[in-house]
């Protein structure tokens, strides 16, 4: 019986350790920008965050034209379309970076559970489950479209 058959393949190289790096970087910024929201959520902070969600999905050309990345299914094609009544970038607000504000406050309301003291037995965060609210309600925020347009508003200085 020949063993080959049964050999693990090494994928490991370094296109995906760079690749992975750059995902942990990525995720390490986003949580960085969504926590910056917790202390000062201006509509800047927020567009920050999602400027760093959808950068590769969506961009702003000019005379409020936005565009998206569509992705043909069948021969995987990728072609920039133009988001009419930017459908597709709410779309993208309500469902990403809402899930992500989300996330971000499930960690923070977990982080009351972990060991997160210091030497003198304080913890580091005191007000964790306060957090988690504060970053709840900006993820319900993102939900109303009011806001969603000023918010899109204030994106387009970091999509050009």
């Amino acid at each position: 019986m020949d063993e080959d058959c049964f050999a693990i393949p090494d994928n490991s190289s370094n296109a995906n350790v760079a690749s992975v790096a750059s995902a942990a970087a990525t995720a390490a910024t986003a949580n960085a920008a969504i926590d910056t929201c917790i202390f000062k959520s201006t509509h800047y902070d927020i567009a920050n965050v999602i400027h760093i969600y959808l950068k590769d999905i969506h961009r702003y050309t000019e005379n409020n034209t936005w565009e998206y990345l569509k992705t043909d299914a069948t021969t995987k094609k990728q072609s920039w379309e133009i988001d009419v009544d930017n459908k597709e970038l709410i779309f993208s607000i309500r469902t990403t970076v809402c899930n992500a504000f989300t996330a971000r406050s499930l960690y923070w309301a977990n982080a009351k559970d972990a060991d997160d003291s210091d030497s003198n037995g304080y913890s580091k965060y005191l007000d964790t489950e306060i957090i988690s609210v504060k970053l709840l309600n900006i993820s319900s925020k993102l939900k109303d479209n009011k806001y969603i347009c000023v918010v899109i508003k204030e994106c387009k200085q970091f999509f050009i």
